[in-house]
């Protein structure tokens, strides 16, 4: 692959503005790409590493450690590769309290109890990117990779506790460099070499632990409207808060029943891992739906950014229509007034009958009209208009129920 090939989105990166100049005869020579050799990439020891850093110094957001390495040799004739609109040269740090680098925490696998579904782990590679040779790694940004590293390690003998006072450890530090091209594609990577630090941690909960539940779900469905926005709860099954919602275009969520507490939007979700009718934008703007309108069973991982929004199409089934739960007469229709579903010209009997989803009986709702339950007994109640109330929102406050007349 050319070097000028990908140019046109890979710009050079801040602090190398000096080389623009030198560098125009190297761009013009076209140099390759190259992988860099073994043992290139250099992190530097910083001078003050012989003391112990305290990372409990909250007064001061910017605090933390300065590192500084070297770019890898990735041009034939070692022309700088920045970073620019998700393309080229990036770097992570990586933390290890053991010295090993063999098996990195992913907290993909941590369950909302706590519970690590992974093998122990010796390292953790923190969550920000960077763009620069020389970068301020702040003090929070290492104890939080220290606390999950403790937390959350199935090797752990002793889980730090709030109010604990922590000893002075070492911990090892290497640098993971990558470049990507303008499609987030690996072009090369390479780890620099290890350093030791020492630092006084303090016990902080992590992100995972600091996970809101409920959430709630405002949107076109529901008129932005909190107090009949859909409220997603833990689903143990889905390792995920999930719940039903009526989506009808755009929509986002909020850490409380209000706009003040926080939201996540566009710029919290990856669209390789949502459903391809949710449509992920750029900024910090409504995440869209494309799907049909309707009712859906909606599942969030806010740790992974993911959204899945799955069809739930409801129906009556009963004597009436011989038990068939895929008798596409008998569906009813979301009423936006309502805030439920509807059906109306109903024809059940006193023979029984029941709530349908997906033309199955996998999910099916009967018994007490007030306090729908899971395969609940037949309903044996006679009415014409049928409303069945599915969300979990302030009016319904997580009860499935129905009202016939």
């Amino acid at each position: 692959m050319k070097f000028n090939k990908i140019l046109s989105y890979m710009a050079f990166g801040v602090g190398m503005v000096a080389c623009l100049a030198s560098c125009t005869d190297d761009r013009v020579s076209n140099p390759t790409l190259i992988e860099p050799e073994a043992g290139s990439f250099v992190l530097f020891q910083p001078e003050y590493s012989g003391s112990v850093v305290d990372l409990n110094n909250q007064d001061n957001p910017d605090y933390g450690i300065v590192l500084t390495w070297n770019q890898p040799t990735y041009t034939s004739n070692g022309a700088p590769i920045g970073f620019n609109a998700g393309a080229g040269t990036s770097y992570k740090v990586m933390i290890s309290p053991s010295g090993q680098f063999t098996n990195a925490y992913d907290h993909a696998l941590l369950q909302k109890d706590g519970t690590y579904t992974g093998e122990a782990f010796d390292y953790v590679v923190v969550d920000e990117v960077y763009q620069t040779t020389t970068t301020n790694v702040l003090a929070k940004t290492i104890n939080l990779a220290l606390n999950r590293w403790n937390q959350h390690n199935p090797a752990t003998e002793a889980v730090w506790t709030d109010g604990q006072n922590l000893e002075p450890m070492e911990i090892t530090v290497k640098v993971l460099s990558r470049v990507v091209d303008g499609g987030e594609n690996l072009l090369f990577s390479i780890e620099s070499n290890p350093i030791t630090l020492q630092v006084k941690p303090y016990y902080q909960k992590t992100q995972e632990e600091s996970i809101p539940e409920p959430i709630y779900m405002p949107g076109n469905g529901n008129g932005w409207n909190h107090d009949f926005a859909p409220i997603l709860t833990y689903n143990a099954d889905l390792n995920a808060l999930s719940g039903y919602a009526y989506m009808n275009g755009e929509f986002k969520f909020t850490v409380a029943d209000n706009w003040g507490d926080g939201e996540y939007n566009c710029s919290h979700f990856n669209q390789d891992l949502c459903s391809s009718n949710i449509v992920i934008s750029e900024g910090t703007g409504n995440i869209g739906f494309s799907g049909d309108p309707g009712m859906y069973v909606v599942s969030v991982d806010l740790k992974n950014g993911s959204i899945v929004a799955e069809p739930s199409t409801w129906r009556l089934v009963g004597d009436f229509n011989g038990w068939a739960p895929d008798d596409d007469t008998q569906i009813m229709t979301y009423d936006m007034e309502k805030h439920c579903l509807v059906k109306t010209g109903a024809t059940v009997t006193e023979n029984g009958w029941k709530f349908t989803s997906n033309g199955t009986w996998d999910v099916n709702y009967g018994g007490d009209l007030k306090a729908l339950e899971r395969n609940g007994a037949n309903i044996e109640i006679v009415g014409s208009t049928i409303c069945l109330f599915l969300e979990n929102t302030k009016i319904t406050q997580g009860v499935v129920y129905a009202t016939v007349e």
